[in-house]
């Protein structure tokens, strides 16, 4: 692949500009960050003088003027000489907002990226092109494969977690085993039609978790939802009515009164799937029927 002339110019000049807008545009905050300089005085014409010489510099700069280049390098000297003023004196200086998300104090970092930004200006003050090269595309295509690993080692952590928490949320249906409960199409008590009977227990951690649900879910499918607990002397008898291997388990009553789905539960979405396969067995049954 060909070289190609770095932009150096233009990313200086584009640079100033945006911290010149962004001076303007807070300007309140810029001039009252100014009173943690001792050399920005008079504070008012410092706050004003700044940002635009900051704009002129940077149209010279994406202009392709060289003078712009030696510009943009007095004034980095300028800006890091007054930080390094404060520095040495052991006073931290509040941010300026040069530039827009960089909002933390300045130091020693910053003192190290004005003396890269006033090389480059003094190479467009040289009218010095460099170009980019085999080398530089090189490294590029090394840092561009270790973003595609990085983010690949990052789709396989999400992967991994979306696996948990599906497993932490169970399987989508009820776990419906034929030889548990009682079979399905034998008739359930009288007053069951149309129901969901759920079965719980007071000692089921589980069951906990889906009683405060129940009131929705009847809401949602607007069907009678059948607390069926345990300790209570009701909720024991059709414990023993329906055969209940255990806590919680559900069991859809259909209009007819008979069983259509059952299943032993431990999520609301599970609790649902019984409805939902009860209703559609349930159609099917009357579909059979018209036919």
């Amino acid at each position: 692949m060909g070289s190609v002339e770095a932009p150096i110019a233009q990313l200086l000049g584009g640079l100033f500009v945006i911290a010149g807008v962004a001076k303007l545009a807070r300007f309140t905050e810029f001039r009252e960050s100014l009173r943690g300089y001792r050399l920005a005085r008079p504070r008012g014409a410092v706050a004003l003088g700044v940002p635009m010489l900051e704009l002129l510099v940077g149209v010279g700069l994406l202009a392709g003027a060289p003078a712009a280049g030696w510009a943009a390098a007095a004034l980095l000297a300028l800006f890091t000489g007054a930080l390094v003023a404060e520095l040495a004196s052991g006073s931290s200086p509040p941010a300026c907002g040069c530039l827009p998300g960089l909002g933390s104090r300045p130091g020693p970092l910053t003192v190290l990226r004005n003396a890269l930004l006033a090389a480059a200006a003094v190479a467009v003050g040289l009218d010095l092109h460099p170009r980019l090269g085999e080398g530089f595309w090189a490294v590029t295509y090394v840092l561009l494969w270790a973003a595609v690993l990085a983010l690949g080692a990052l789709v396989l952590a999400l992967y991994r977690q979306v696996g948990v928490l599906h497993l932490r949320l169970g399987p989508r249906g009820a776990f419906e085993h034929e030889g548990e409960g009682l079979p399905l199409g034998e008739p359930a008590p009288d007053g069951l039609e149309g129901s969901l009977v759920v079965f719980t227990s007071h000692a089921c951690p589980i069951c906990a978790q889906i009683v405060p649900g129940l009131r929705a879910l009847s809401s949602d499918h607007a069907l009678h939802v059948e607390h069926a607990l345990y300790e209570d002397e009701r909720g024991r008898r059709l414990h023993d009515w329906f055969m209940v291997p255990g806590t919680p388990y559900a069991v859809y009553v259909d209009n007819a009164g008979l069983v259509r789905a059952k299943g032993t539960v431990n999520t609301l979405e599970q609790l649902e799937g019984v409805v939902v396969t009860g209703r559609a067995r349930e159609r099917e049954l009357v579909d059979a029927r018209a036919a």
